[in-house]
């Protein structure tokens, strides 16, 4: 892919990360001429973060501002013209100028990746990985959800830029914090605020878990657990 494109641009409320897969519903007349146009091309659009407030004040997000393209890779259509999209993430890109011509948005965007580095980042994925799998367990021991359920967790790539993007996607945090993330371009600072939320996302759900399971037996002998 060329490092400068025109693209279709649709505003969300979400923030798409690189490898992740999102689901949409398509209704609006100009986004059902988008995914049209996009299927008769190269089957990718742009996904752009826009929030309630931005979404009253403009439609169309600043110059500079970055989201990450999306493949498509399953349509399935309705009678009616709707359509149920299943997108792959691509790259991420900024946005330089808008583009005229189509009911929908439109702009030149310059792609871009994470500053080059040697350093050695093994220690911090290998953390990333172990707690994101903690997580994992303590969500469906939460749920009281069984083995089968932990092949739906996603295969984490060992590369560090893209550990650190795939995980950030499935963290339950808020949209600007994936926003903050997303934008990063130092995988290095990235691994690490990532590792700082699992930190407390683990320990929280590690704690409700346990929780969960004492509360299904009555209470733990009239005594309370210690919590690590």
């Amino acid at each position: 892919m060329e490092s400068r494109q025109v693209i279709p641009i649709f505003p969300l409320p979400l923030v798409q990360f690189p490898g992740a897969v999102t689901p949409l519903h398509i209704f609006e007349p100009r986004y059902r001429k988008m995914l049209k146009d996009a299927m008769e091309r190269d089957r990718t659009f742009g996904i752009i973060y826009r929030n309630d407030q931005t979404m009253l004040d403009s439609e169309r997000l600043p110059p500079g501002s970055i989201g990450c393209t999306i493949e498509i890779a399953v349509v399935q259509e309705l009678p009616d013209g709707r359509s149920n999209i299943l997108c792959v993430g691509g790259q991420r890109y900024r946005i330089i100028s808008y583009v005229e011509g189509e009911p929908y948005l439109q702009a030149e965007v310059e792609f871009f990746d994470d500053d080059i580095t040697f350093d050695d980042q093994s220690a911090a994925v290998e953390r990333t990985k172990n707690l994101f799998q903690r997580l994992s367990t303590a969500i469906r021991n939460l749920k009281g959800e069984g083995e089968r359920e932990a092949e739906q967790t996603p295969d984490l790539p060992d590369n560090a830029q893209s550990l650190s993007l795939i995980v950030a996607a499935y963290l339950d945090i808020e949209a600007s914090e994936k926003q903050d993330l997303l934008e990063m371009t130092s995988t290095g600072e990235r691994l690490r605020e990532v590792n700082k939320i699992l930190e407390k996302l683990t320990g929280d759900y590690e704690k409700r878990a346990i929780a969960h399971q004492l509360s299904k037996k009555n209470g733990h002998a009239g005594r309370m657990p210690k919590f690590e």
